[in-house]
């Protein structure tokens, strides 16, 4: 940009050069021109102190020359004067500034990627353009296209100009030429502490390879590895590349290696193993030797000797330098008695009572996960300094706070307590507030509920909330450089607050650019920015996120123009990426539990324990039609199903961000119930309505078809007939969920509480009649940081009407009018884990195989506990319930009941509830809890089975026996229970 200085040279050459020179200051101006006018300048506004009808004056024109300047907006300002009936015409002979638009990279191969190119350009979206940048930019692609391997990249450039938006868009195309190989390698400094042939060993840089940044850094790591091995710590390695040789395509590579010296630990007075050592000392993972390291590496020391339950453990450690440039590091460990934390006690305390305080510390007694407790010199120091933040945002400015260990019985040393001493002092209150500056935001100064009222306890935490509240609602006011001071008298009590507000910024225009298939109309409805409102930081990350809610960009990048420019409308630029619309993924996974089989084979209906791997591919459109929609198809195939479902899914039905549509399609066949092997064709219809960030109801329509295999229909041979016969099902359903969890791949706190009600009627399809209710509520409590009490109850029930009801008896059997594919069928890894796969409730008289149920009941509780660090954990679970044959056949009795019948045989009664009790291990992954649980239940049902085949059955020559499910199950899957 040029001087200002320059510019009123010009200016004043422009005026004199109109053939009047100094004639024309002092003549009354009649009008102001500016040509061109950028887009969202003001002409009046930009002329600053000249306005029609006044004198033309010199210093009135400098400053709005400079005013002109100050906005950013204009590269360029001349000024041309002429005569005019009634005065002067000024004319304003303006050159726009341009300011960073898209930038985008393209014409290289992954590695690098595009973020990383686009990243080393520093092109920031908004600011302004020079071609002084534009030309560092381009070096510094060069630069890391070089660090790749790519050293004939050719790298130029393309600009698309928006003069409506100022903007300027730039493209960088790239002739990335060959990838340059690994060459000669040479060894810099002496002496060489290996030699060139066995750095290539190390590092795995063989002559003729490709030259990749990441190969190179591999090679760095395998080097240290290399001197670690020896004892080094301290090795400085560099590498360099020194010279490209374009004939044989090949890059010298230049090694400089300084091993350092020879570092030995020795640890005196305990056993701890190496790599743990290692772990601990931050001599080791730092590199290097001095007092600070050494010194946080017996503290570290101290500290894991205190967990373990040397509570009194000293370390020190002494420096020696052997010959050779070697040093030796002593730690002397004085671990005293192994001990028990007893109790915490806390003294002095009156202002809060010992739960609260204890609510915020780490130290914990013996208990089943802290066997010892939890003590060590840096949680008791943690502690403190929490119970003093704790009184000091309480108003306690001057408390102190000790603690120390004692010992908790003198008869027995090998028990410790802490105790813990509070002087609170006297609260320091706030007897009077006042403000300035807050008639800024006019009607709005009055809604702050400050921390820092009259009659509450100073400190300055409260100012700090106070602050940021202030700040926040300013910001989103349009004061973008508004700040925030503060004073107490602790005398008077006497709290001020005073806000600088600084100007005010509007928003000139929202600018979104980079979208090419998307419909305006939908975009629009995701911007929460209106030209003229006062410019909001939080409504421009709304809209940037309600961009990503759409689900169609796979970038969102949002700015302000001219960021530092004065002008007081500033433009939003948005600059958007889509993303690919079509998708294709392929996924696996496995089950491993008493899965069970369907097969020819009747023996051992409770199912054997069976591996079930598992593939899925999903390919998805994205953004149908420029709408936003999505359209997926996914297929699904194991040992237990093989499915195909198509999803196509509308956001923002009825104009509304709470409502979304979804279609589907399904084609199912299905093994995961023991008894049968059913298909299952299905279409449906669902509106989903967010009440609110927590509440969600589900509205749908599901017609389908469902057929069952006869000949894997493993029942009493003279129901096949009627019970493999194809059933239609049209139910129309609605389901309210309230989801208040804090993660629902891993809760600790929360409430989620679900109801389901479908209505299967004629009237819109279905053959048969009933309603059904399924409701379940879960909490989750936090008893301790890492302790978790869980528990969850579900209710379903089938009730159907129209038709004949046959008596219940003593062993109920399943009401018919409910076809068996639309029946409660209960068991498993995410269900109750007394039972195996789909094995709970009824069965079948002649084979014993499940048959389902029209109710079902089941309460859990999980006490979730640490075992081993951060991501191993143990659950302890009592599961009850079961699946029952009817509604009025729920029953909490815990004995099964038997009887004879008429021929002899026993008669088993499945109505009843079974419980089971359990441990489970749980290891943390970025998607869930990999879980394993074991079950052994005290009364796990018994029935009558069937040995042989299904010819068998069909010809009577079978065996019949009792038979019963194992009390000991077991289950592997992937997330909570609940």
């Amino acid at each position: 940009m040029r001087s200002h200085g320059l510019i009123l040279v010009g200016l004043f050459v422009l005026v004199a050069a109109s053939g009047r020179g100094s004639d024309l200051f002092g003549v009354p101006i009649a009008e102001i021109r500016f040509e061109p006018t950028p887009a969202g300048i003001a002409p009046a506004g930009g002329a600053g102190a000249l306005g029609v009808g006044q004198p033309l004056e010199k210093e009135a024109l400098r400053a709005s020359i400079q005013a002109l300047f100050r906005t950013g907006r204009y590269a360029d300002v001349r000024v041309d004067a002429a005569r005019v009936p009634g005065g002067i015409r000024l004319t304003y002979l303006t050159k726009p500034a341009w300011f960073i638009g898209g930038v985008r990279v393209v014409g290289v191969p992954r590695p690098p990627s595009e973020g990383q190119l686009v990243n080393a350009t520093r092109l920031r979206l908004g600011e302004r353009f020079t071609d002084e940048k534009l030309g560092a930019a381009a070096r510094s692609l060069r630069s890391l296209l070089a660090e790749h391997g790519y050293r004939e990249a050719v790298v130029e450039h393309a600009l698309t100009r928006d003069p409506a938006t100022q903007q300027i868009h730039v493209e960088f195309q790239v002739s990335r030429g060959r990838r340059a190989l690994i060459g000669a390698l040479l060894v810099a400094g002496a002496p060489a502490p290996l030699t060139a042939e066995r750095i290539r060993a190390i590092a795995r840089w063989p002559r003729g390879t490709d030259y990749r940044r990441a190969r190179i850094q591999r090679g760095v790591g395998l080097l240290r590895k290399h001197f670690q091995q020896q004892d080094r710590w301290q090795a400085e390695i560099g590498v360099q590349a020194a010279e490209y040789r374009p004939p044989q395509n090949e890059i010298t590579l230049v090694v400089r290696i300084e091993p350092g010296p020879a570092l030995q630990v020795r640890l005196e007075g305990a056993a701890i193993p190496a790599r743990r050592l290692r772990r601990y000392l931050p001599i080791f993972s730092r590199g290097a030797v001095d007092d600070d390291l050494l010194e946080a590496g017996a503290a570290s020391l101290r500290d894991y000797l205190q967990s373990r339950g040397y509570f009194r453990a000293a370390v020190r450690y002494e420096l020696e330098r052997l010959k050779d440039e070697a040093f030796s590091v002593v730690y002397r460990v004085d671990a005293g008695p192994r001990q028990s934390l007893q109790a915490v006690e806390i003294r002095g305390n009156r202002f809060f009572d010992s739960a609260t305080i204890q609510e915020r510390m780490q130290l914990r007694p013996a208990s089943l996960p802290f066997p010892r407790g939890r003590y060590s010199q840096s949680v008791l120091e943690d502690d403190l300094q929490a119970i003093r933040a704790l009184y000091r945002a309480n108003g306690f400015r001057n408390v102190e706070v000790a603690g120390r260990l004692i010992a908790a019985d003198r008869n027995r040393p090998k028990r410790a307590a802490v105790r813990i001493e509070i002087r609170e002092g006297e609260p320091t209150f706030v007897t009077r507030l006042t403000t300035a500056g807050f008639s800024a935001l006019p009607g709005e100064a009055d809604r702050f509920e400050f921390a820092g009222a009259p009659g509450q306890a100073f400190s300055e935490e409260t100012v700090a909330a106070d602050r940021q509240r202030v700040l926040a609602a300013f910001a989103d006011a349009g004061f973008r450089r508004a700040a925030f001071d503060w004073s107490f008298d602790p005398d008077g009590g006497l709290l001020h607050y005073e806000v600088q507000p600084g100007e005010r910024v509007r928003v000139g225009q929202t600018v979104l650019a980079g979208s090419r298939r998307t419909r305006s109309d939908v975009l629009a409805r995701s911007i929460e920015l209106e030209a003229g409102a006062p410019f909001s930081q939080t409504r421009m990350l709304a809209t940037q996120r309600n961009l990503y809610d759409l689900g169609v960009f796979s970038k969102v990048a949002v700015a302000l123009q001219n960021p530092d420019g004065i002008e007081t409308a500033k433009n939003i630029l948005l600059q958007v990426e889509e993303a690919r619309r079509w998708t294709v993924d392929l996924g696996g996974g496995a089950e491993f539990a008493r899965i069970g089989r369907n097969t020819a084979e009747l023996t051992n209906p409770a199912g054997d324990a069976t591996f079930s791997p598992r593939l899925t591919l999903e390919t998805t459109r994205l953004n149908v039609r420029g709408k936003a929609h999505t359209m997926s198809f996914r297929t699904r195939l194991s040992l237990l199903q093989q499915r195909g479902l198509f999803t196509y899914r509308a956001p923002r039905w009825f104009a509304s961000d709470r409502w979304s549509m979804t279609l589907s399609g399904l084609y199912d066949t299905f093994r995961n119930v023991n008894t049968f092997t059913g298909r299952r064709l299905e279409g449906a219809l669902q509106f989903t309505q967010e009440l609110d960030r927590a509440q969600t109801v589900l509205y749908r329509y599901v017609y389908r078809r469902t057929s069952i295999d006869e000949n894997t229909l493993n029942i009493e041979p003279l129901l096949v007939p009627l019970i493999s016969q194809p059933v239609r099902v049209g139910l129309l359903s609605s389901t309210y969920i309230s989801d208040r969890r804090d993660d629902p791949t891993d809760t600790s706190k929360g409430i989620y509480n679900t109801v389901d009600l479908a209505l299967a009627s004629k009237a819109w399809g279905s053959q048969p009649n009933f309603l059904r209710v399924l409701a379940q509520n879960s909490t989750y409590h936090r008893l301790r940081p890492r302790i978790v009490f869980a528990r969850t109850v579900q209710l379903g029930v089938n009730m159907p009407w129209a038709g004949q009801v046959e008596p219940g008896g003593f062993a109920s059997r399943p009401d018919p009018r409910i076809p068996l594919s639309e029946r409660y069928f209960g068991g498993g890894a995410n269900s109750h884990r007394g039972f195996p796969y789909n094995q709970a409730g009824p069965r079948d008289p002649a084979t014993g195989f499940p048959i389902g149920g029209g109710a079902q009941f089941l309460n859990s509780f999980e006490l979730r506990f640490p075992l081993v660090g951060t991501g191993i954990s143990g659950v302890l679970f009592h599961d009850a319930g079961n699946v029952y044959s009817r509604p009025d056949r729920i029953s909490f009795r815990a004995g099964q009941r038997i009887r004879a019948t008429d021929a002899g045989a026993p008669e088993f009664d499945f109505d009843y509830m079974v419980h089971a009790l359990g441990l489970g291990i749980r290891y943390r992954t970025p998607i869930g809890p990999v879980r394993f649980d074991l079950a052994y239940s005290p009364n796990p049902p018994h029935f009558v089975g069937f040995d042989g085949t299904r010819p068998q059955l069909l010809t009577g020559t079978g065996t019949f026996r009792e038979q019963r499910i194992s009390a000991l199950q077991f289950h592997f899957s992937l997330g909570q229970t609940f």
